[in-house]
């Protein structure tokens, strides 16, 4: 049980399913859905530029927000970079600092690019083998439109 001053003098006692009873029904979806902008550069950008970022109880607010870095919660986040980010914003100074600038966030938007590049060519591979779209491009009727002519690697004929 929690006991607050009044403005009149009294004692107020309140529990802390009163408290629980305040909270939204839909919590899990609002939590859910501000963890997950998290992994959106610009809008880190805009938290850092509008001096949210800075704030001391917004700070507090995410180091609650770690939890969803626990299997039971994790499972349910489409974006994993925005726990990478959280981590980044609670524990350091600079990273806030530089979010700020329009340079830096370029930058951090790029470098998850190239991620989620990288990631898809190691789950998905680079396509098909070489010799099995040879194989297709005979089948569109030749004429001077063959695609496997064309040097796909950037050294030039």
């Amino acid at each position: 049980m929690k006991t607050t001053a009044s403005d009149d003098g009294d004692e107020k006692h309140t529990s802390l399913e009163d408290e629980e009873a305040q909270l939204p029904p839909n919590r899990f979806e609002i939590e859910l859905e501000f963890v997950q902008s998290l992994a959106s550069p610009a809008y880190l950008h805009y938290l850092a530029t509008t001096g949210v970022l800075y704030e001391s109880s917004f700070l507090k607010m995410l180091e609650y927000l770690q939890y969803w870095k626990r299997p039971e919660y994790i499972r349910f986040l489409n974006f994993p970079h925005a726990l990478y980010f959280l981590d980044l914003i609670v524990h350091s100074a600079m990273f806030r600092k530089e979010l700020g600038t329009v340079a830096f966030r370029n930058f951090v938007h790029e470098q998850q690019f190239f991620s989620w590049q990288n990631r898809a060519r190691t789950l998905y591979g680079q396509g098909l083998p070489k010799e099995d779209q040879e194989g297709k491009d005979t089948d569109n009727g030749g004429g001077d439109d063959n695609v496997s002519d064309i040097e796909v690697d950037g050294d030039g004929p």
